[in-house]
C-alpha cells in the first residue's frame, strides 16, 4: 500500500526546502502553530498557537514584556506558484480535443509532464498571500519559553484561495491544467479547475477565500551549549538567529513511501553518495518548448 501523504511530503520537501500539506483543504496551518510532525503520516501535529491567549502566560512567565497580539503576523501578496519534483516539468499549455470554454479567460494554464518511471509530485499554488512573523521581536521571544525546547514552529504559511496538487503512480504521463472563471453572470469572481485528465491523486480545490495552506515553513530552536567560562556568557538572540530549519524525522523513503531497505546509514556522510535531504535543492523550473519530448 502506497503511503501517499509521506511521499508527496518528503518529494515536495526535497524540491524546495519547504514543507507541504497534505490536506489542506481539511487542515489549515495557521502561523504561529507548534507542534511535531507525524514520521508516518507525514502530517504536522498542531499542538497548540503562540497566538493563543494560553501561550501568552508562559510568555508573560518568561519575557514579561512582549504581548504577541501587537505584533500580529504581516503578509505578502506572491505570484503564482508552481513547482514539480524531480523529473516533472511544466511545459506550455497543450490541451487535446476535449476542451473546455472559457480558456481565454484562465487565471492559470499549463501542461505538466512526468518523465520517470518513479513517482513525482507536483503543486500550483493561485495567487498565494505569504504570512509570517514580523522581523524582530517575535523569534526572540519565543526562543525564550522553555515549553518549546523540543517544539517546532510555523513562522510562514503559504495562504491561497485555489491550488492543484498532485502525486503519480509510476510512469510517464502528461495533463493539462487551467484555471477559470466559473460560467454565470452571478458567479464572476469564483474559480474552478478544469483538467483533460482522471488521474488518481489530484486535488483541485477552490474557495472565494485565502483558506487553505498548501505549503508552509518550520523552525526550531538552536540547542546552545552553556558555556565554559563564566565570562563568557550565551548572548541575547537577535531575530532568528538561534532558530534552525527542520529536517525530516522519517528515513529516505522507497517510491511507495515506505522505508528504503537500500539506504546504508554508514554511507549518510559520504559527498560521494546521493542524500536526498542534503543534495536536493530547488531550482526554479522554467517554462521549456516540448521539443525535448520526442
Amino acid at each position: 500500500m502506497v503511503n501517499l501523504g509521506l511521499k508527496y511530503v518528503d518529494l515536495m520537501r526535497q524540491r524546495t526546502s519547504k514543507w507541504a500539506n497534505w490536506s489542506p483543504e481539511r487542515q489549515d496551518i495557521k502561523v504561529g502553530s507548534y507542534g511535531r510532525f507525524n514520521a508516518q503520516t507525514g502530517r504536522f501535529d498542531v499542538e497548540g498557537n503562540v497566538y493563543d491567549p494560553e501561550f501568552q502566560k508562559l510568555l508573560d512567565a518568561t519575557d514579561g514584556k512582549l504581548k504577541l497580539s501587537d505584533h500580529p503576523p504581516v503578509f505578502d501578496e506572491e505570484e503564482d506558484f508552481a513547482v514539480g519534483s524531480m523529473g516533472v516539468r511544466a511545459k506550455d499549455f497543450s490541451p487535446g480535443l476535449d476542451v473546455a470554454e472559457g480558456l481565454d479567460q484562465a487565471k492559470y494554464k499549463g501542461d505538466w509532464q512526468f518523465l520517470d518511471i518513479k513517482r513525482g509530485a507536483m503543486l500550483v499554488m493561485y495567487k498565494p498571500r505569504q504570512e509570517h512573523f514580523p522581523k524582530g521581536k517575535v523569534f526572540e521571544a519565543l526562543f525564550k519559553v522553555p515549553e518549546l525546547r523540543d517544539k517546532y514552529i510555523v513562522p510562514s504559511v503559504y495562504k491561497c484561495r485555489a491550488y492543484a496538487l498532485h502525486l503519480s503512480e509510476k510512469g510517464a504521463k502528461r495533463f493539462s491544467l487551467a484555471l477559470l472563471p466559473k460560467p454565470g453572470e452571478d458567479n464572476k469572481t469564483q474559480l474552478e479547475w478544469w483538467t483533460d485528465s482522471k488521474i488518481e491523486n489530484l486535488q483541485l480545490k477552490t474557495d472565494p477565500e485565502e483558506v487553505f495552506s498548501p505549503l508552509f515553513t518550520c523552525k526550531r530552536k538552536i540547542q546552545l551549549i552553556r558555556p565554559l567560562m563564566r565570562e563568557s556568557p550565551t548572548p541575547d538572540p537577535e531575530d532568528a538567529d538561534f532558530w534552525m530549519d527542520v529536517y525530516p524525522p522519517w528515513e529516505p523513503l522507497d517510491d511507495d513511501g515506505e522505508i528504503d531497505p537500500v539506504y546504508d546509514d554508514d554511507q549518510e556522510d559520504d559527498p560521494n553518495v546521493y542524500n536526498p535531504r542534503r543534495d536536493s535543492v530547488y531550482v526554479p523550473q522554467p517554462i521549456s518548448d516540448d521539443s525535448d519530448d520526442e
